[in-house]
């Protein structure tokens, strides 16, 4: 089993017991929790089965209580081979069958190659053919593509019991490559279930995981984890490595269904609101050529969304900051150093006869006792001079670079610097900016203002 198939079990395992681990419950309650859990079907990573017994969720809690996220991984073991004697023509056959009809049960493919005469009777086991199936990437789940997404609907009481996430389509600004023509924005927002207060929200020139990730890590950073990540199901929030970040991180994540985008209510409110109270005012900006960088465009929707976090919301009847402040008791503070570990990417590699690993062009010599093994490798991909090594959940010595010819991964989007000269704007968003800073001028005294806007724009990228 590959250290990618035993994340996806890990966090589908903590999908399960996230309920449970999250509240406070007297025993009866709980163990009326874990059966209702189990009442339910699933689509298990790695399993053709579709359900869980109270038993093995009982398991998944006490491993999860006693050593975390990487306790719900399966235990490595090693393969007894029975199928490495098999005849390849066998096997063949096998992969035959279940491609012709991916409904087909092991057990029954077991018995056609029985009846053909492939393979003796009981010779072959349904444990190893499925096992041998998944290692195909041919389990019934690979084949048919079609995984059925638990969604229940919750009423969140409290700040960070559920964080709503989605991407919004709406503005256009000047190609900085080719400043005649547009080029898209896209604004990634987060916003809390309970208080409406937006986590992060901000704009770039491309939808794609590492945007993601970089807005999730932001507003950890600031708010604290969510117990629940209630997202959209496009790609960018699909990524496996944002399952396995959400997991270690204690968040259980859940995707909408496809094409229902009132199972989002809140999130896609705020985005009719940013269209009626941002997107006209900044347009018009870019129409009169005064706001033509995404830098720019940033600090405009940042002064906004001060505005916006200090507007008495129509449904709550509070601000979403006096919301959300109001109650502390919920929220689940990361310090840097172990956030910075949490949002390491993963991968796997195997290490050539020489102690030798490639990454993005790099080569990287590890423990030469990892010879020809399949290792796992976490890394920044902002800083690719710094690799942990892991092998079946133990920590080997960091990779030594041996040649580094990329600094950072191939993956990354362009960071190219915009613009910041600054232009006099006078409009809705500028004077919205311009009155904040007095407020904060006056706040702060003259000389502490300075140095805070001095920090400011110093640490904006």
């Amino acid at each position: 089993m590959n250290e990618n198939l035993r994340n996806d079990i890990a966090a589908f395992r903590f999908g399960l017991i996230a309920q449970v681990v999250q509240r406070k419950l007297q025993p009866g309650e709980r163990y009326a929790l874990l059966r209702e859990i189990a009442k339910q079907r699933y689509t298990i990573p790695g399993s053709e089965k579709t359900t869980i017994s109270i038993r093995s969720l009982e398991r998944y809690l006490q491993a999860y209580e006693q050593g975390g996220f990487e306790a719900l991984k399966p235990q490595v073991r090693e393969k007894k081979g029975s199928l490495r004697k098999q005849d390849p023509e066998v096997l063949k056959r096998a992969i035959e069958l279940r491609k012709e009809l991916p409904s087909r049960s092991v057990e029954q493919i077991i018995r056609i190659l029985e009846l053909e005469g492939k393979v003796p009777v009981g010779f072959l086991k349904p444990r190893t053919l499925s096992r041998y199936f998944q290692e195909q990437g041919l389990s019934k789940r690979d084949l048919h593509h079609a995984v059925k997404k638990e969604f229940r609907h919750f009423e969140h009481e409290a700040p960070n019991d559920c964080w709503q996430a989605d991407t919004q389509h709406t503005l256009y600004l000047p190609d900085p490559k080719n400043p005649e023509k547009r080029k898209k924005a896209y604004l990634i927002a987060i916003i809390d279930d309970h208080s409406r207060r937006i986590m992060h929200a901000e704009f770039f020139f491309e939808e794609r995981y590492p945007r993601l990730e970089r807005c999730v890590q932001k507003a950890v950073l600031k708010y604290g984890a969510p117990h629940l990540f209630f997202c959209d199901n496009g790609s960018v929030y699909n990524a496996k490595q944002f399952k396995v970040i959400c997991a270690r991180m204690g968040t259980k994540l859940i995707h909408a269904k496809p094409y229902s985008p009132e199972s989002k209510g809140k999130i896609e409110k705020f985005f009719q609101y940013v269209d009626s109270s941002f997107t006209g005012e900044a347009n018009l900006l870019i129409n009169q050529g005064k706001l033509t960088t995404l830098k720019q465009l940033n600090e405009y929707l940042r002064s906004w969304l001060e505005a916006y976090d200090n507007r008495v919301h129509r449904s709550t009847k509070q601000t979403p900051r006096k919301r959300f402040e109001a109650n502390q008791e919920n929220h689940r503070l990361i310090p840097a150093e172990m956030l910075r570990e949490i949002f390491l990417w993963e991968e796997e590699r195997t290490v050539r006869k020489t102690a030798v690993i490639e990454l993005e062009g790099n080569m990287y010599d590890v423990d030469s006792s990892l010879r020809g093994k399949k290792i796992q490798i976490r890394y920044n991909p902002f800083d690719l001079s710094y690799i942990q090594v892991w092998k079946d959940g133990q920590r080997f010595d960091d990779a030594k670079p041996a040649e580094l010819l990329s600094q950072s991964h191939s993956k990354l989007p362009d960071e190219s610097v915009d613009d910041s000269s600054s232009t006099y704007v006078s409009s809705f968003l500028e004077q919205l900016k311009q009155r904040q800073e007095e407020e904060k001028r006056k706040q702060l005294g003259t000389p502490s203002f300075v140095q805070w806007k001095e920090k400011q724009s110093g640490g904006q990228a």
